[in-house]
């Protein structure tokens, strides 16, 4: 029996494709009737839910609106009567004769004179514009100046800062008795200000706040709230000088709509939330919120009548029927499935299978002959599509292998792709690096674990790794590599869980470490980017100019660099955030530097480059690259993300001009850059400098 026949009998198919009767009603059918026979009995359960819902939330809204109506009346009453008193206290406060400040005497007997107006306060003082307290009255009554609670005094001292008039809340040591207290400031017909006058009135809830209405609601509170939270005023005296996270119905929501509402306006604001409804509305003079929170008790939500029971029943008959026809309009549904299934059992490794040699569904209509149709067009691109990325793969196979660097495409910790040379460097053939785990080219477990660890903390801090890494030849010695690596979405592989690939350009670099080890290089050389040094680079620029000198020629540009914002790096994230970012600037400088010119440090976060056969064009262009790599960054150190840019000075270099010229041209020219903005480019022709203030060359 041939193996497409024993496929397609193991899956229940016959000979001719069909499927047999008892395998037609599929699992997602049965599942589709049964979802429609559930959903028309929930169709009448929901639709009475959904009339209840409506209802329960008009009784919300009605109430949201009976409540917002409320509190704006009771705010405006408490701030009109607030800002009456606070009148009377200016008024008092104009009526004050000034030359009778620095007799305590005289000023209480003003006070007493003024008593009608007095009145309207429990307690009375006056404090010179240097603290003093001058008078200090009680129930119409002189005290004791030193009597003066030290609240009171500090609010007086506020109120003598700030030059304006206050309102505020103090506590009485004797008995908790919670005063509110209005100051005016006593200002001179110039202006000044000499002092200030205080007037107190105690609290008391019930002639503050009017009785809660009766209503539909129960636990129904009305409060005063200061913005951190704290009530000044309750309906229940138990409650005073409590925090509103203790009130059933506010808590942490209701202080964050309270923040959200700073500086206080007087607009209300409503909100429903866990069976509560809770209203403020701001008195901006006091600083003060008026809040009402009342607990919601709508109707129930809904119930079944025996009406209800009945319509419930019809939905359930409607349903079977429904689910009945669904059966007969389906068949064309169910071959195609099995189609689809002969198609999948076809599928031989290697080879595409083509629908337009299997059976045509039977009554194809409708949806049905579009699915069909759609299936042999899905097949047709499969084929192109497979021959597309076979030719694909085989160019880039071909370009690796005669690529005169060496390249390497690695994918889940595996080597996915690599050319000729990069087989090489490890004395391996392609092939059999292909698919090669990268731990089987490290000497170790954790030499792995580390490796891995510094390519992931690069690529979150830099989107790139640049640094040299130590893997094992084929022979069992150790190899020194300079890897540049980044992420690429592959095109070759779409599947799911593909994963991201990385892209490396690798170079040996064993030799280099081992003249590294030398000490004239480490003399030469930049100890922490492993460029080379100021003295180094001067003595490039000295050969530049002799060869110059001796046979004059076009080209040569000198690059002042300076990184912009680099200060902020060690300020916030410390010095060693600062050096593994020099470092990798410096590894994108030899990227980015072409041969054979020379990049430098010259010193903290200044570095310099020579081009000696480039153009100002040519120089302006490498200059210009630099600033967008640079610009490109959003490094990042132990979660801290910085973004840098880079000014640069450019010098078209003249072999008439001294060393120490070149460099203070090129310099002053990354100093106009980073005047005119930073991250940009300046140029600067020809190296004018006075010999003698450029020190020596």
């Amino acid at each position: 029996m041939a193996p497409d026949a024993d496929l397609s009998r193991a899956a229940g198919l016959s000979e001719e494709g069909r499927l047999p009767p008892r395998a037609r009603l599929g699992p997602l059918l049965r599942s589709l009737l049964l979802l429609l026979v559930a959903a028309v009995l929930l169709a009448g359960a929901g639709s009475a839910w959904y009339v209840q819902r409506g209802v329960a939330q008009e009784f919300v809204a009605r109430a949201v609106d009976q409540q917002a109506e409320e509190v704006e009346v009771v705010a405006r009453l408490l701030a009109a009567r607030i800002e009456q008193q606070q009148k009377v206290l200016l008024a008092l406060a104009d009526s004050l004769p000034l030359k009778r400040l620095q007799d305590s005497a005289a000023l209480a007997g003003e006070l007493h004179q003024e008593l009608p107006l007095a009145d309207w306060f429990d307690s009375l003082s006056v404090a010179l514009a240097d603290g003093r307290v001058m008078a200090y009255m009680r129930a119409g009554k002189d005290r004791p100046l030193e009597s003066l609670d030290g609240n009171e005094r500090e609010l007086l001292r506020r109120t003598l800062a700030g030059g304006k008039p206050m309102v505020g809340t103090v506590l009485q040591p004797e008995g908790e008795d919670l005063r509110l207290l209005f100051t005016a400031p006593l200002r001179t017909s110039a202006g000044a200000v000499v002092g200030v006058m205080a007037g107190g009135m105690r609290l008391s809830s019930q002639a503050l706040l009017p009785p809660t209405a009766a209503d539909g609601w129960s636990a129904s509170r009305l409060m005063l709230v200061a913005p951190d939270g704290s009530i000044v005023a309750h309906s229940s005296p138990a409650r005073w000088l409590g925090h509103v996270r203790d009130e059933a119905g506010l808590g942490l929501p209701f202080l964050r709509t309270l923040q959200a509402q700073l500086p206080v306006q007087s607009r209300s604001t409503s909100q429903a939330e866990d069976g509560y409804l809770y209203t403020l509305a701001g008195m901006p003079l006091p600083q003060w919120f008026v809040v009402r929170v009342a607990r919601l008790e709508a109707p129930p939500l809904w119930g079944l009548s025996g009406e209800g029971s009945a319509a419930l029943l019809g939905a359930a008959a409607l349903a079977l029927l429904a689910a009945a026809a669904m059966v007969v309009l389906a068949y064309p549904w169910m071959e195609l499935t099995a189609r689809a299934e002969q198609l999948l059992q076809r599928h031989a490794p290697g080879r595409m299978p083509r629908l337009g040699c299997m059976p045509s569904v039977a009554h194809a209509w409708g949806e049905v002959a579009v699915l069909w149709r759609a299936l042999h067009a899905l097949s047709r691109q499969r084929d192109t599509q497979a021959r597309r990325a076979a030719r694909f793969q085989a160019q880039t196979q071909t370009i690796l292998e005669e690529a005169p660097v060496a390249i390497v495409v690695t994918r889940h910790d595996r080597v996915e792709l690599l050319g000729m040379q990069a087989a090489r460097l490890l004395g391996y053939a392609p092939d059999e690096l292909q698919g090669y785990p990268i731990r089987q080219l490290c000497a170790g477990d954790a030499e792995h674990a580390r490796l891995m660890e510094r390519i992931h903390w690069e690529m979150r801090a830099y989107g790139q790794f640049n640094g040299e890494v130590s893997l094992m030849h084929k022979n069992g010695h150790p190899v020194w590599l300079r890897m540049q690596g980044r992420r690429v979405a592959s095109p070759l592989r779409r599947d799911a869980g593909a994963g991201v690939a990385m892209v490396w350009m690798v170079r040996d670099v064993t030799d280099q470490r081992k003249a590294r080890a030398h000490p004239q290089w480490m003399a030469q050389h930049d100890a922490l980017t492993q460029l080379p040094n100021r003295e180094s680079f001067t003595l490039r620029l000295q050969q530049w100019l002799d060869e110059r000198r001796k046979a004059p020629a076009e080209g040569g540009v000198l690059l002042f660099l300076d990184l912009d914002h680099f200060a902020s790096v060690n300020e916030v994230a410390g010095h060693d955030a600062g050096d593994a970012l020099l470092r990798h600037f410096a590894r994108l400088l030899e990227t980015l530097v072409p041969a054979p010119g020379v990049a430098a440090r010259l010193g903290g976060d200044e570095f310099a480059v020579l081009l000696p056969e480039s153009s100002l064009r040519e120089g302006r262009a490498h200059a210009s690259q630099l600033c967008e790599a640079v610009g490109a960054w959003e490094a990042s150190y132990q979660g801290q993300r910085f973004w840098l840019g880079v000014s640069i000075g450019l010098v078209v270099l003249d072999a008439q001009s001294s060393i120490a010229a070149m460099l203070h041209a090129a310099d002053m020219a990354c100093y106009e850059a980073k005047r005119q903005g930073r991250g940009r480019v300046q140029v600067q022709e020809r190296c004018e400098i006075a010999e003698n203030g450029a020190g020596p060359g």
